[in-house]
């Protein structure tokens, strides 16, 4: 026997017997590893090393959510986050290889100008904080040291060619999260199996659920408006796809998904999109049809599908839409079993308590309410990401970031008020209008962007919109821009 097939059979049994010991893991590495080379072979030639780490940071943060937040490595009492640091390294590497369009562009657009005030409010209070709180100080202000990843999505619209593949990653990635949710009801044994890790306390990488219904949603909408001018599956098959994803907030069972729902179609309407909300509804009919055909089948059979607050059964949907209907009750209509009205009024309190926290906040590294979740972890935000501004900034910060958000929202409008020819284009920038007001209404009821998982992804999709949409106002010729998708289909 020579070396090299006595090296082979080391390696598989090795393999064959870590795969014993623990399979979740080993297999779900495996799985892991797989995807990151495929995908980096499909990647080759085609986007920058910058981008390729933005691709493989995003996907994670959209799949595996909080587990993936808490992927850190280091040494000595120090860890820090897997996920931040590559995204940090992109965007050095970014602004060092494309510096030009970023001194010339996309530090003097408005919206990226406030992030940047906010972060320069956030490092004077960190002068402070740090040296009382350590790295709570810097845990508590991650959000809008986050908030520069804006930057990389208004940089990465510069190239047509490299949005539409980008628009293609966005597919692929929500069918993903599509199969990953449909594991929820195994997901205490995923995490009972699953390898552990975290910058501050230990958590599981994988069985995290926490945004997989935002993505459910969204993904639901890209399916029926994007996906058809960037892969060529056939309508019916991203029907199918539409369809799951309704399906899997059955099992999630995140009642603010469903005011989004809402959301949606009064957008529609006011934008007279007939077409969208034609096939949106389309979708959401066929959903609804086929959970209570499931249902009704399991309750024959005695079949039950365990969700998120309870089985998938007849009576949850009564529950669900009574829940909704009580409009005054913030608990039950969020789906929640503390009292918010109390955190608020905890917060609100601390605001209060003197002049400079109304005026510029209470900084970084104290908890902002009196509560421990399940694991006895002291829970740090009151589940409202403005609110969360207000007492780490103050009126000031929180001003600033209103102002953020209306600046963007008035270029949506302006933008999707223009009757533009370009289909793909067109679907792309109302997809990331909706994204940003389902996003914002799950952060004013879960601290969405005080994570990483909710912040990046948050942010850098809305730079990509602005950017967009900056690009287009600067073309001298709309009719040379309305060409964007297929000179970008041509080019790849």
């Amino acid at each position: 026997m020579d070396a090299k097939t006595l090296f082979g059979f080391a390696i598989a049994t090795g393999l064959g017997s870590l795969v014993a010991i623990y399979p979740f893991a080993v297999l779900g590495g495996l799985a892991v590893c797989l995807t990151l080379y495929g995908i980096s072979r499909w990647l080759r030639g085609r986007l920058e090393f910058w981008q390729a780490l933005v691709l493989f940071a995003m996907t994670a943060y959209v799949i595996l959510n909080y587990g993936f937040d808490n992927l850190a490595v280091g040494g000595g009492g120090f860890q820090f986050p897997v996920g931040e640091l590559g995204m940090f390294l992109a965007l050095a590497l970014a602004v060092f290889q494309r510096r030009q369009v970023l001194f010339r562009e996309a530090l003097h657009d408005p919206p990226v100008v406030c992030l940047l005030a906010l972060l320069l409010l956030s490092c004077i209070h960190l002068v402070i904080d740090v040296p009382r709180y350590g790295a709570y100080a810097l845990r508590d202000s991650s959000m809008f040291f986050d908030a520069t990843f804006l930057i990389l999505g208004v940089m990465w619209a510069r190239s047509p060619r490299d949005t539409q593949l980008l628009m293609r990653w966005l597919f692929y990635v929500f069918v993903l999260n599509l199969l990953y949710s449909y594991t929820f009801p195994w997901g205490e044994q995923v995490q009972a199996r699953s390898p552990a890790s975290g910058v501050f306390h230990s958590v599981p990488l994988f069985g995290n659920y926490q945004l997989s219904a935002l993505f459910l949603l969204l993904g639901t909408l890209y399916c029926l408006w994007v996906a058809p001018s960037v892969v060529r599956w056939p309508r019916w098959a991203l029907m199918v796809l539409a369809v799951a994803q309704l399906g899997g907030l059955a099992i999630l069972q995140v009642r603010t998904m469903y005011v989004g729902i809402t959301f949606i179609i009064l957008i529609l309407l006011l934008l007279r999109e007939t077409k969208k909300l034609t096939r949106f509804a389309s979708a959401l009919g066929l959903a609804i049809t086929g959970l209570v055909v499931m249902v009704s089948a399991g309750s024959l059979l005695g079949i039950k599908l365990q969700g998120r607050m309870g089985p998938v059964d007849v009576s949850f949907i009564q529950r669900q839409a009574s829940s909704l209907l009580e409009l005054t009750d913030p608990n039950t209509r969020f789906s929640h079993d503390v009292d918010r009205s109390e955190w608020y009024g905890e917060v609100w309190n601390s605001v209060r308590s003197s002049p400079l926290n109304l005026t510029v906040g209470g900084g970084f590294g104290q908890t902002l309410i009196n509560f421990q979740n399940d694991e006895g972890i002291a829970v740090r935000q009151p589940h409202n990401s403005s609110l969360s501004v207000l007492a780490r900034l103050g009126f000031v910060g929180l001003s600033i970031w209103l102002l953020f958000i209306v600046l963007v929202v008035v270029r949506y409008i302006r933008f999707l008020g223009i009757s533009f020819p370009s289909v793909g284009i067109s679907a792309l920038i109302l997809w990331l209008f909706l994204h940003l007001v389902v996003a914002l209404l799950e952060t004013s009821v879960q601290p969405t962007l005080e994570f990483s998982h909710g912040a990046i992804p948050f942010f850098f999709l809305q730079g990509l919109a602005i950017g967009i949409m900056r690009n287009n106002y600067a073309a001298s010729d709309f009719q040379l821009f309305s060409l964007w998708t297929s000179r970008a289909t041509a080019q790849s």
